[in-house]
């Protein structure tokens, strides 16, 4: 037996025609092969870097894609859940988040062109569907027990725009106001109106948290021309705040309002900076001086 494998070797070593294959094949076959690889790679990693830099959707798609297979075949991502932990929600109900879990549950097979996990789609379609949510963040407890914790906007102001009513967070942020019991929980707060006027909310809110005793009375504020406040207090009072330098004529109107006068005016005009023009209910107008 021993001698059967001698000669095998013998013949694969001293063979000539053997010789030159393994010849042919380590200098030609070999290299041309190792060649052929690396500019395939080569090409793959030019692809990858232009599809990120041009189209990254594509990359992020095929990564979702993997994931998402990855873990349903592994079966991590067992969408049935015992229970649903809700917190942080005041205005949104559980069974409108509990409504929606269902729901995606039962259409994440079918329709998801995405290929995201539950998790991404949870967030998605509550924030979709439910405009107060701010901010969401759901963890699982393995194997079935599904938490949600909700941040919602904190409501600062009743906002008209185009015939219709939102309320809005300090921010801007719009959130409809159509249903009419909604309507009276929000019916003392301050009504801002004009176009863009959500978008100009913070600087208001930031100079009504100055004063909550003067803000208190105040009725409306009114954004004019895309450039500046009118705000009206519940006593009738207008006041015409400037383009700029805001913080400093509040500080003015708060220093007019402490003289306790101010049932006597009619319109204080803030708009020039250095000057207050006092408007009486008797039509009279006259330059404040302090």
């Amino acid at each position: 037996m021993s001698n059967l494998k001698k000669q095998t070797k013998d013949f694969f070593l001293t063979n000539p025609l053997l010789r030159k294959i393994k010849i042919f094949f380590n200098q030609i076959v070999k290299p041309f092969f190792l060649k052929v690889v690396l500019l395939i790679l080569g090409l793959m990693i030019i692809l990858i870097i232009a599809l990120k830099i041009f189209k990254p959707e594509i990359i992020e798609k095929s990564i979702l894609k993997t994931k998402f297979y990855f873990l349903h075949y592994l079966n991590l991502d067992n969408y049935q859940f015992h229970e649903i932990r809700i917190s942080g929600n005041k205005r949104v109900s559980n069974d409108q988040i509990i409504m929606i879990v269902k729901k995606t549950q039962e259409k994440i097979f079918i329709d998801n062109e995405e290929y995201q996990p539950l998790i991404q789609n949870l967030i998605d379609e509550i924030k979709v569907n439910l405009p107060w949510v701010n901010h969401i963040t759901i963890s699982r407890n393995m194997p079935n027990i599904l938490n949600i914790f909700i941040t919602e906007y904190e409501p600062f102001a009743i906002w008209n725009s185009d015939d219709r009513k939102y309320i809005i967070d300090k921010d801007g942020n719009p959130v409809p106001l159509d249903n009419q019991a909604n309507q009276e929980e929000f019916k003392d707060m301050i009504i801002l109106s004009g176009r863009g006027a959500n978008n100009h909310a913070k600087a208001l809110f930031n100079i009504l948290a100055i004063s909550p005793a003067l803000s208190d009375k105040i009725y409306s504020a009114t954004w004019v021309g895309d450039r500046r406040w009118n705000i009206r207090f519940d006593n009738g009072l207008l006041v015409k705040m400037p383009e700029e330098e805001i913080y400093d004529a509040w500080q003015q109107l708060i220093k007019i309002n402490s003289k306790g006068q101010v049932d006597e005016y009619k319109v204080i005009d803030l708009r020039i900076a250095g000057k207050i023009y006092i408007e009486y209910n008797d039509t009279t107008v006259r330059e404040l001086k302090f």
